[in-house]
């Protein structure tokens, strides 16, 4: 207790050196929780952004049909499988899913397409295909012979809303049909290739169409933490299985977003460590320059009886108090600040803003108050401040009492 008294009070005896040390350790902390906040604010959005315009963030599916997707690979959708859904607290919703590539024609032009079956009540849980319609409606009932298409789909086809086009297209037992259906409305995502092959049509109307009898390619979920989605996936594999089931994530339904994910992670994780880096040599000279200015004073203490393993443990104690206030000041000013632009983000403007609304994301970089943020900085921080510290004690415990005292 007496040396916790001591190393307090010698903390403060010199209040500008150990202002500037508490300093260095807040600015490194609150860095950290402002740039990791930042990269955690923007991860999150165009992950939403990216699982809401396309596949959701779960699918239910065949086994292998991710792999190879066919018609044959599909399944029906069971009172367990409804069960297995509705008992999980995790999922807040689920829509059946059909994917067929079929033919649409418009008097002498025809383009393939690709059309997904969706459920329009329960879509709006999955994703945001409902908003984002610039013509026409999405659509509204599962009965009529509606389709939303790709606004580059329609231009080239040469049709508009409200004309009716042929769908040709091979069914679940390989036998070619075709039907009339009325286009309703027309939409744009941002992605060039699904803005010029996607349609949508109602499940039951592509089930008849494609004569698979209550059918479905998969069934889309829907989860409020993205990272709740390896937890929901663990829990539904087992009990999927025994149907020939299985639970794929957004990482496997999106392998291109998630391996870039991955690189823009560690070309952030790069960048921190040279930051780091710089930060922890301005710790360490801090550091330093308070033990050694004292060494006189060391010398003294050594001197009239102290040894230099309570002298070394006194010297750690204060630094333990430099670096908790300044990482608790850090953590607030970081907290503060993240708060901040998670309610009013960053606006991109002019034309990096539009070129960002264009691919379908929203044009803002927002923050995060995730708790991992402030345990990864505190760690990368405390993990600093430790290996800064190193050196100084060390010349501490070396010190001689004669040495200490002619130290100028």
């Amino acid at each position: 207790m007496l040396l916790v008294r001591i190393a307090w009070r010698s903390l403060w005896r010199n209040r500008r050196r150990s202002i500037l040390v508490i300093s260095a350790i807040a600015f490194a902390v609150m860095f950290a929780v402002v740039r990791l906040g930042f990269d955690d604010g923007t991860f999150a959005l165009s992950l939403r952004t990216a699982v809401r315009s396309s596949t959701g963030y779960i699918q239910i599916q065949k086994i292998g049909y991710n792999e190879n997707p066919t018609l044959q690979k599909s399944f029906k959708i069971t009172r367990q499988i409804d069960s297995v859904i509705d008992t999980d607290p995790l999922i807040e919703g689920s829509s059946p899913r059909i994917q067929a590539g079929a033919l649409l024609s418009y008097r002498n032009h025809s383009l393939g397409a690709m059309i997904t079956g969706i459920e329009p009540k329960s879509e709006n849980m999955i994703t945001d295909f409902p908003r984002k319609v610039i013509s026409g409606r999405f659509l509204d009932n599962d009965s009529t012979s509606d389709i939303v298409v790709g606004y580059k789909l329609l231009r080239n086809l040469g049709a508009k809303v409200g004309d009716s086009l042929v769908v040709l297209g091979q069914d679940y037992d390989g036998v070619l049909g075709n039907m009339f259906v009325r286009v309703v409305g027309t939409f744009r995502t941002g992605s060039d290739e699904f803005d010029r092959t996607g349609a949508f049509m109602s499940v039951p109307l592509l089930q008849n169409f494609l004569n698979m009898a209550n059918r479905v390619n998969a069934v889309a979920l829907s989860v409020g933490n993205p990272d709740d989605v390896d937890k929901v996936v663990k829990k539904l594999d087992p009990l999927l299985k025994p149907a020939g089931l299985v639970a794929v994530p957004w990482q496997e339904l999106l392998p291109q977003l998630s391996q870039t994910m991955s690189f823009s992670h560690a070309a952030h994780v790069l960048f921190l460590s040279i930051l780091f880096a710089v930060v922890g040599f301005g710790i360490l000279n801090a550091l330093l320059m308070s033990v050694t200015e004292r060494f006189r004073e060391f010398g003294v203490m050594l001197s009239i009886g102290m040894s230099n393993f309570r002298l070394a443990l006194t010297t750690a104690i204060e630094m333990i108090f430099m670096v908790a206030i300044g990482f608790v000041m850090g953590n607030i000013a970081g907290a503060a600040i993240n708060y901040y632009f998670m309610k009013y983000p960053i606006v991109l403007g002019g034309n990096l803003g539009s070129y960002v609304h264009e691919w379908g994301f929203q044009p803002i970089v927002p923050s995060s108050l995730s708790p991992g943020i402030f345990v990864t900085a505190g760690t990368i921080v405390l993990a600093i401040s430790v290996a800064a510290a190193i050196y100084p004690l060390w010349r501490v415990s070396r010190l001689e009492p004669l040495k200490g005292i002619r130290y100028t």
